[in-house]
């Protein structure tokens, strides 16, 4: 018996692990042309200091060099690099090529193109550059000081600055029964996706033709930053994504992509750049890497009374144009409050550039940065108050029967059920006999813990000003042989959108998902589109193939209706054909391979399709939100994010107090993400989410020295968890329907990531309650661990 593949709600296997298993995939670094010449990038050793001199005569003599450019002499093909996104922040000139400063390590000063990648190598050492070293601006500290200043011309460091207050925040702390308030940081680290950037440009100086294939999550976005960039005609530019492996909003940008287009211009022949992984480390896109004091209140009932939060982020070089991290900041102020209700709220929200890399996105853009401190004061001020962390979060929860539900700092929450998610967790881990387990064994010398942490994840952003505005196209595309394609801009980084895209499809046309081909990575063949970033595709994309389905559904009903002779209101799809509703006989039935033939072939359009229907069997629809809100009201406030996935997630931990090693042995979460496409999907999106979070919390640290110099850029130095450092995960899942997109969808690709820091945080503060730890820098290293039990000790001692 044949198994149908087909429909929502079914964990079908991927269609694209065959294809990428068994080896066939094909990435930008397998590709080669005839001719292709390759590139490697001079790099800044300093963190901030002013281009004097670059000599690259001894290069240029190199046997196998064909060029060498320096930002100065780039200035002839290329303006400064297009901003992606420009949000209340300040928008720096930069380059892709540095001219006349550098600010970071790392930063490009001069690009060589040779015949291969080993003389091209050689020829970096060969370049000697001279500068004027300046200050580094390293810490957040350094920025304010300032010790220097990183773009002159602002007169200050601060990239953002905002301030928002609803309510009076000083007589909602003066009326409260408690008050607490906590200084709460959290350290700097990236997404390290399996395979990093690579780029291949090529140009027809006959065309005026630009084709550039790499490794990016937005192929559309990039050839409009290439043609913003190059001042080139976008119509001439062609941008192809093949297989990517990962992106986690680390493949955003257009900044080293220039290099390679203009190295291709000037040059007249393909050239490649594939970024090697100390590259990678040292000057892609990085995260998190703030400080924030957080200030709350609760009547005597512990509900929140007021909530204030002031937030420095170190921005790093730029968070606009080298990829678009400075608004992320602005995020974190919109969801603060997360699943709770607060009536009273102040935010102060300054970001601050330094001599770091660039800041970007991974895996939360925000809302991470917002859920961590919150979260890690609930635990704090369960703590305080006597009360368990369980129990403090249900009274402040937002309930059910208020969603929709418009938050004070403006986003409105579509659907959910925090205190259901509460009661499905704490069930599951038996909550009560894991107290007592823990005493018993403590008693032992065994210390163990149980972290909790509410996610509240917004997904599917429609972001003003910037290249990540608030639209998809899909198209869908029946052949003569009556199979499907559909044709969109939203990349497969990994995600599985070659089997959950036509799950959808295959749920309006009731056809096998074989049928069905996912077509992308095309800017000459898929409409423009913004791809996908901020968990958007089961919010955006879906939507759109969902509705461009329907809309070709509803032509073939009427086409197979004029060759039936029946009312297409009478007929209905089924197992490939569109039959009369309810009969089984073949008279009254045409199989859609059919009704391909006679439409595109054999008789012709012309006897076939009915007046008023045009007769290309695909249709296009265009997908927008309608709870986007842009206008801001009177204290600033706007709604980017169209759905909420939610969530509780419970860290179940060890603590070696012996090694200060901390052992992840589980994470149980209940997960609420709307209608489920595919759960075996939605399973893998959670656990990769929680792989990157416990990274983050336990292990990865981009540490810089005092002069700017990053002390770990590689696999040797910079940590990060391998699958034994994962543990074991549980997901239930729980579906309350968005009643904002059509099929109810959210998105969920950062919710894993989003809140497993603070519940790691949390069961690492309970294990070790014993000895009054508190959880301050992360990670949580041994070395640190220790120092915290030694330091709880000798309190214990004075008390």
């Amino acid at each position: 018996m044949v198994t149908v593949k087909k429909g929502l709600g079914v964990s079908l296997k991927r269609k694209e692990d065959i294809r990428l298993l068994t080896g066939n995939g094909q990435f930008t670094d397998d590709i080669e042309k005839p001719g292709m010449l390759h590139l490697a990038i001079v790099r800044s050793p300093h963190a901030h200091a002013r281009i004097v001199n670059i000599d690259a005569s001894k290069a240029k003599k190199l046997p196998g060099v064909v060029a060498v450019l320096t930002g100065e002499e780039a200035l002839q093909y290329s303006g400064p690099l297009a901003p992606t996104i420009n949000i209340f922040n300040k928008v720096p000139e930069v380059y892709a090529i540095a001219y006349k400063k550098v600010r970071y390590v790392g930063e490009p000063v001069a690009v060589i193109a040779a015949e291969d990648r080993y003389i091209a190598e050689d020829a970096v050492d060969l370049i000697e550059v001279e500068y004027e070293v300046l200050p580094a601006v390293v810490t957040i500290e350094d920025a304010l000081e300032p010790k220097a200043l990183l773009y002159e011309e602002w007169g200050d460091n601060k990239q953002l600055e905002s301030r928002t207050t609803i309510g009076d925040i000083d007589d909602a702390f003066a009326n409260s029964e408690y008050v607490f308030e906590e200084t709460i940081t959290h350290n700097r680290y990236t997404g390290t996706p399996m395979e990093s950037r690579v780029c291949i440009a090529e140009y027809n100086p006959g065309s005026k033709k630009m084709t550039v294939t790499c490794s990016t999550q937005a192929p559309s976005q990039v050839r409009t930053l290439i043609a913003q960039t190059l001042q080139m005609p976008e119509h001439n530019i062609r941008v192809i994504a093949p297989d990517v492996g990962g992106g986690y909003g680390t493949k955003l940008q257009a900044n080293a992509e220039i290099i390679a287009c203009i190295m291709a211009r000037m040059l007249g022949k393909p050239v490649k750049w594939t970024e090697d992984r100390v590259e990678n480390i040292l000057t892609g896109v990085h995260s998190r890497d703030y400080t924030c004091t957080v200030k709350i209140g609760f009547d005597k009932d512990f509900r929140i009374t007021g909530l204030q939060a002031k937030l420095i982020g170190n921005i790093w070089v730029d968070g606009t144009c080298h990829a678009p991290g400075t608004p992320a900041l602005s995020v974190a102020g919109a969801y603060f409050p997360g699943p709770y209700k607060v009536p009273v709220y102040d935010i102060e929200i300054i970001g601050v550039v330094s001599n770091k890399a660039p800041y970007g996105a991974h895996r939360g853009y925000g809302k991470d940065i917002a859920n961590y401190p919150i979260e890690r004061m609930m635990d704090i001020a369960a703590r305080k108050l006597g009360i368990s962390p369980e129990e403090l979060r249900r009274r402040n929860f937002i309930k059910k029967d208020e969603f929709p539900y418009q938050q004070i700092s403006g986003p409105l929450y579509d659907s959910g059920d925090f205190d259901k998610l509460m009661d499905l967790v704490m069930d599951k881990i038996d909550y009560q006999n894991f107290k007592k387990k823990q005493l018993e064994l403590r008693k032992q010398g065994k210390y163990i813990g149980l972290g909790i942490a509410a996610m509240l994840e917004p997904s599917g952003a429609a972001v003003f000003n910037g290249i990540f505005n608030g639209y998809q196209a899909a198209t869908v595309r029946m052949t003569p042989e009556g199979h499907f394609q559909v044709l969109t801009s939203h990349q497969n980084i990994g995600q599985g959108v070659e089997t959950t895209i036509p799950q959808v499809v295959s749920q309006v046309m009731d056809v096998d998902i074989d049928d069905i081909r996912f077509v992308y990575g095309d800017t000459d063949i898929t409409p423009y589109g913004l791809g996908p970033f901020s968990s958007r595709g089961a919010t955006y994309t879906v939507s759109a193939v969902y509705e461009a389905a329907k809309m070709l559904k509803e032509k073939l009903l009427k086409i197979a209706g004029y060759l039936l002779k029946e009312d297409p209101e009478n007929l209905e799809m089924a197992n490939g054909t569109v039959r009369v509703k309810g009969t089984t006989n073949p008279e009254a039935a045409i199989s859609l391979k059919e009704i391909g033939n006679k439409v595109y072939l054999w008789p012709g359009s012309y006897a076939t399709v009915p007046e008023g229907i045009d007769c290309n069997l695909e249709a296009t629809y265009t997908w927008t939100s309608k709870v986007v809100k842009w206008e801001p009201d009177e204290h600033g406030r706007v709604n980017l994010y169209t759905t909420h996935p939610t969530g509780v997630f419970v860290a179940l931990v060890e603590v070696d107090i012996k090694t200060g090693l901390v052992k992840v042995d589980k994470f149980v979460v209940s997960h609420d993400c709307g209608t489920i496409i595919n759960p075996m999907i939605a399973d893998g999106q959670i656990a990769g989410g929680i792989a990157h979070g416990i990274g983050g919390v336990l292990l990865e640290d981009l540490a810089y020295d005092s002069n700017g110099l990053m002390t770990n850029p590689d696999f040797q130095h910079y940590l990060c968890p391998t699958a034994m450092d994962v543990s074991d995960i549980e997901t239930i899942h729980m579906q309350s329907p968005s009643p904002f997109t059509p099929l109810g969808t959210k998105g969920m690709g950062e919710g894993g990531t989003i809140p497993s820091p603070a519940a790691v945080a949390n069961a690492v503060e309970d294990a070790l309650s014993p000895f009054g730890v508190i959880v301050k820098d992360l990670p949580i290293t041994p070395e640190r661990v220790l120092e915290w039990i030694k330091q709880g000790e000798m309190q214990n001692v004075k008390s």
